[in-house]
C-alpha cells in the first residue's frame, strides 16, 4: 500500500500536473486550517456571540453557496477547449473574501454590534463559497482531463495526506494564536494567515500543463436545464446515489456542533479549537493513505459506505463520551468522514457519467443534494430547545440510512462497466 502511495507516474507531463495538483491541494488544506469550518469558526462565531443557530448557519451557507452557483457555470464549462484560463480567475474569487473578512475583523469587530459582525462574517463566508462554487466545474473537469482515471484516487489522497500534514502544523498555530492574542485580534491573523497561504497554492496552479483542448460543443442553457431530468430518470444508479448522498450530507449537520459540545460539556478553553485541529489532521493523514488505496483498487462506492460508517460512529462518540479524552475519538471519525467524502463523492460521478458530461453531472449532484444541508439549521433549532446530544442522535439514523442505501442500491461503476464488455 506505501508503495503504491509513493510512486508518481513516469510521464513527465502527467508528473508534473500531478505534483502540481497535489500541492497546490495541500497548501489550500493548509491555509483551510486555520479558517476550519468544523473547529475554528464554531469557536469565532461563539465569541463574536452568536447563537446555536448561528453555529448551524456555517455549513448551510458554505454548501448552499459552494454547489448551488455551479449549475450556472457548468455549461460555459463543457464547451470551453481550455480549462485553465478560467481556472486562474476563478480561483482568486475563492481566496479574496476571507483577506476581507480578516481586514474587517481588525477593525471593526468588538466595536460594532454583535449582529453587524454576524452579518459581515456571513457575508463574507458566501463570498469566499460562491467563488468556490464558480471555481469548481472548471477545475474539476481540468484536474479530471490531466490525469488518468487510476490515478485519481491516489492525487486526491497525495493532496488531503500532504494538507493534513501541514495541518497538524496549522492546529498548532492556531492553538497558539487563540491563547495568546485577544478578541478580535486572534481570528483576525487566522483569516489573513490563511489567505496568504491559499496564495502560495494558487502560484502552484500556473504549472499546470493543459496540452490537449477538449470540449463538448455549445448547448442552449434551455437545451442545457432540459437534459437535467432525464439524466435522473433515465439513469437509475446515479439516481440511487443521489439519494444516498442527501442523507449522508444530512447527517453532517453534526459537524459543526462537535467543537462547542466539547468546549461546553467539559468546561475547556477556546484554545482547544487548535488541539481539536490537529486531531483531525492526524486523523486524516492515515485516512487519505488507507482510503485512496481503497478508492483506487475497490472503487469509490465501498470508501462513500465507510464515510457513512464513520459519521454514524462520531456522533455515537459524542453522545456517550463521559470524559474529554474518549471525545477526542470524535474528531478522529469526523476526519475519516469528511476525508472519505473529500475522496470518493465527487470522484465516483467521474465513473458514473460519461466524460463529456462531467461538469453537468457535477453541477446537478451538488445542485440536487446541497438543499440537505439545511439540516444545519434544523440543527441548530434542536440544539437551542433540545440540547446537542438529540442533535447527535438525528445525525446517526441519518447516516445509518445512509449506509443502508448505498449498500443496497447503489452499484459500483467499475463492476457495471466490466459487464458491459
Amino acid at each position: 500500500m506505501l508503495d503504491w502511495f509513493l510512486s508518481y507516474p513516469k510521464d513527465p507531463v502527467i508528473k508534473c500536473n500531478f505534483l502540481a495538483n497535489t500541492f497546490d491541494g495541500a497548501i489550500y488544506s493548509f491555509a483551510m486550517s486555520f479558517v476550519s469550518l468544523t473547529t475554528v469558526l464554531p469557536v469565532f462565531i461563539k465569541n463574536i456571540g452568536g447563537n446555536n443557530i448561528a453555529i448551524g448557519l456555517i455549513p448551510v451557507l458554505w454548501t448552499l453557496g459552494f454547489n448551488f452557483p455551479q449549475i450556472l457555470v457548468a455549461n460555459y464549462v463543457r464547451r470551453r477547449e481550455y480549462k485553465k484560463p478560467l481556472l486562474m480567475f476563478t480561483s482568486l474569487g475563492q481566496r479574496i473574501p476571507w483577506l476581507l473578512l480578516g481586514l474587517l475583523c481588525w477593525f471593526l469587530f468588538g466595536k460594532i454590534n454583535i449582529d453587524y459582525q454576524l452579518i459581515v462574517f456571513f457575508i463574507c463566508l458566501l463570498l469566499a463559497a460562491l467563488g468556490g462554487s464558480f471555481n469548481l466545474p472548471g477545475w474539476f473537469d481540468l484536474v479530471a482531463k490531466v490525469t488518468p482515471v487510476t490515478l485519481r484516487g491516489r492525487l486526491f489522497a497525495s493532496r488531503s495526506f500532504l494538507g493534513a500534514l501541514f495541518g497538524i502544523a496549522g492546529g498548532w498555530i492556531v492553538k497558539i494564536i487563540l491563547d495568546k492574542y485577544p478578541y478580535p485580534a486572534n481570528f483576525s491573523l487566522l483569516l489573513i494567515l490563511a489567505f496568504l497561504t491559499m496564495m502560495i497554492s494558487y502560484s502552484l496552479l500556473f504549472f499546470i500543463k493543459e496540452n490537449e483542448p477538449n470540449s463538448s460543443g455549445e448547448m442552449h442553457i434551455k437545451e442545457f436545464f432540459k437534459r437535467i431530468p432525464g439524466l435522473i430518470l433515465q439513469h437509475k444508479n446515479y439516481r440511487n446515489f443521489l439519494i444516498a448522498d442527501a442523507l449522508l450530507i444530512s447527517s453532517l449537520m453534526a459537524d459543526a456542533f462537535y467543537a462547542i459540545n466539547a468546549i461546553k460539556k467539559f468546561s475547556l478553553p477556546d484554545a482547544y479549537a487548535g488541539t481539536f485541529t490537529i486531531i483531525m489532521m492526524s486523523s486524516i493523514i492515515i485516512a487519505n493513505i488507507l482510503f485512496g488505496f481503497v478508492a483506487d483498487n475497490y472503487g469509490h462506492k465501498l470508501n462513500l459506505m465507510l464515510a457513512a460508517i464513520a459519521s454514524f460512529t462520531a456522533c455515537i462518540i459524542a453522545l456517550l463520551a463521559p470524559l474529554p479524552e474518549i471525545y477526542f475519538v470524535v474528531f478522529v471519525f469526523s476526519a475519516f468522514s469528511a476525508t472519505l467524502l473529500q475522496l470518493s463523492r465527487l470522484t465516483i460521478i467521474c465513473e458514473i457519467c460519461e466524460e463529456e458530461d462531467r461538469p453537468t453531472y457535477i453541477a446537478v449532484t451538488n445542485m440536487l443534494t446541497s438543499p440537505f444541508v439545511l439540516s444545519g439549521l434544523l440543527a441548530g433549532v434542536i440544539a437551542n430547545s433540545f440540547g446537542y446530544k438529540y442533535v447527535f442522535l438525528l445525525a446517526s439514523v441519518l447516516s445509518f440510512l445512509s449506509f443502508i442505501w448505498y449498500m443496497m442500491k447503489v452499484k459500483e461503476p467499475r463492476m457495471l462497466k466490466l459487464k458491459t464488455l
